[in-house]
């Protein structure tokens, strides 16, 4: 017996309104989806274009619970598996948060001047216009299963055709790693201190490489397939509800960053930057000198690095230890790459003589 069954809304259950009366009862954000705000308005606009001429628009995918879900005292019947940009572009054009577009022409009857109208200006002047965008019937596919790693493939699979980034397909694995990520990336240093958005899943990224390098307690290797492999192995061995034995701790690295960079600080500006600066505070609560970690003294160093980079420039021979480090700079994924200049920075900036062995 397969472990799912597909069914489809039927009409007038399917119609653009009727799925906005009943959004509450649609869960947009499960795990495993990407993040929103991803289409531009003009893309929105073109999609309600497209409703109101009556062209094709693309199935949704639903994930049918059988039985109703509880999350944050919300009461679910379905969740989006694929269509989530479509749906809420439908949803905020309903709610007044864009208009048509200034070019908008009706290819049914020319007369009609819509262009620019809102959803409520449709309603009082062109009602049959409006109207054709509530009626509107959508394809909506279900697929109501109990076992989640189902839809999480079928998720990855749709999107295929819009390739996800290494980050994304991670965040659709089963397992504990997923759901400690998005949990790690809503601490301060991720909402307040770092520069950068969550886009393509940055943040998520970011959180994967802390999370098992706490785990592995050393500097390692952070390319794509060891993280895959990564996150791979734990959904194999733990459940989606598992706490990782690892979390705790790296919470508390990000917290003592925090604790120290600015909001929004420029220091965390580059990626391989972040990643650096989770070592050192890494490094530092086990051996138990965090308290010597001070933005004044990173700063110091950005400066005498650029003050370095000035000299070579102009002809000297500068600070070979520096040069290396800025060398390494753009191989953030690299293991070797990350403990030279992590040994660089805790011989220069906090007088530690280590090797790249010891890291």
């Amino acid at each position: 017996m397969r472990p799912f069954r597909i069914t489809r809304i039927s009409e007038p259950d399917n119609s653009a309104w009727r799925l906005y009366r009943t959004r509450e009862t649609i869960q947009a954000d499960p795990e495993y989806q990407r993040l929103s705000d991803i289409w531009t308005e003009e893309k929105k606009q073109l999609l309600i274009d497209t409703i109101l001429n009556g062209f094709d628009v693309p199935k949704l995918y639903f994930h049918k619970f059988p039985t109703p879900i509880t999350v944050a005292d919300k009461e679910y019947e379905y969740a989006i598996i694929d269509g989530k940009q479509r749906l809420e572009a439908i949803w905020e054009f309903i709610d007044g948060q864009f208009p048509l577009s200034t070019d908008f022409e009706c290819l049914w009857d020319t007369t009609l001047a819509a262009a620019g109208m809102t959803y409520s200006e449709l309603g009082k002047n062109y009602p049959d216009l409006r109207n054709s965008i509530d009626s509107y019937g959508l394809t909506v596919v279900c697929i109501e299963t109990n076992d989640l790693e189902i839809i999480e493939d079928m998720f990855s699979r749709l999107n295929e055709a819009v390739p996800l980034s290494a980050a994304e397909k991670r965040n659709a694995k089963g397992g504990p790693v997923p759901g400690a990520i998005k949990t790690l990336t809503a601490s301060r240093l991720f909402q307040s201190k770092i520069p950068f958005g969550n886009s393509r899943y940055r943040h998520f990224d970011l959180a994967a490489k802390f999370l098992m390098s706490t785990e592995m307690a050393k500097v390692i290797d952070t390319k794509k397939r060891t993280l895959d492999k990564y996150v791979i192995n734990w959904a194999e061995k733990g459940q989606r509800d598992q706490a990782l034995p690892c979390y705790d701790t790296t919470l508390s690295i990000t917290e003592d960053m925090a604790n120290i960079f600015t909001d929004r600080d420029r220091l965390l500006r580059q990626v391989g930057a972040v990643t650096l600066y989770f070592h050192l505070f890494r490094l530092a609560r086990v051996q138990g000198w965090t308290a010597e970690i001070e933005r004044r003294k990173l700063e110091a160093f950005e400066v005498e690095r650029a003050n370095n980079r000035a000299l070579v420039e102009a002809g000297a021979s500068g600070n070979v230890e520096l040069i290396e480090f800025d060398r390494y700079a753009q191989s953030s994924n690299d293991a070797y790459a990350v403990k030279i200049r992590l040994r660089t920075l805790l011989n220069s900036v906090f007088s530690r003589d280590v090797t790249v062995e010891e890291l």
